[in-house]
């Protein structure tokens, strides 16, 4: 090895242990075991898109998914919108914006008496928006097909991964 190749390896092992030391880590799932043990998803259909999604986000979380919980997650709105923002000389449309809302709450029973049921907002509805922008081609229908499907799941694991981050701080201030 030469003195070179010596420096430049010393440097990565330095390097490495900076990052390591001052707790740098990727983003991936959160650990949502200890402020949300468990929830009741309401609002969308569990075989859908979405509901898929979801779940599996809230598995990989470490929450447990009942269909009876004391904690309800109530899906309250899953839009997906287009508009345009540019026509060409022919008066087409070239470019789009794709937005994406999704919108929760979470609520606890607090008592149940029979049929009547106190909740108690854990975290008040709130909306996440996601916004996307694509060019139209005429001549590229199919491509740009799959690019919308694309940019649309973008969106929703975008906005799935917000709302577990909401879900973990809310929490997580509220003890």
């Amino acid at each position: 090895m030469s003195s070179m190749e010596k420096i430049k390896f010393t440097l990565l092992i330095l390097l490495s242990g900076f990052i390591i030391s001052c707790g740098f880590h990727l983003r991936g799932n959160q650990d949502l075991s200890a402020v949300l043990p468990e929830v009741q998803v309401l609002g969308i259909n569990k075989h859908s898109e979405l509901g898929r999604d979801l779940l599996r986000a809230l598995n990989n979380s470490k929450v447990n998914v009942l269909d009876e919980s004391a904690t309800i997650l109530t899906i309250t709105q899953d839009n997906i919108s287009k508009r345009v923002l540019s026509l060409d000389s022919a008066g087409r449309a070239n470019q789009y914006e794709l937005s994406y809302q999704l919108g929760f709450s979470l609520q606890k029973i607090v008592q149940s008496d029979g049929e009547k049921q106190q909740l108690l907002d854990l975290i008040a509805a709130q909306r996440i928006s996601e916004k996307r922008e694509y060019l139209f081609d005429a001549n590229l229908v199919l491509a740009k097909s799959d690019e919308v499907t694309k940019l649309n799941n973008d969106m929703r694991q975008s906005a799935i991964l917000q709302l577990l981050r909401r879900l973990k701080f809310s929490l997580e201030a509220k003890n």
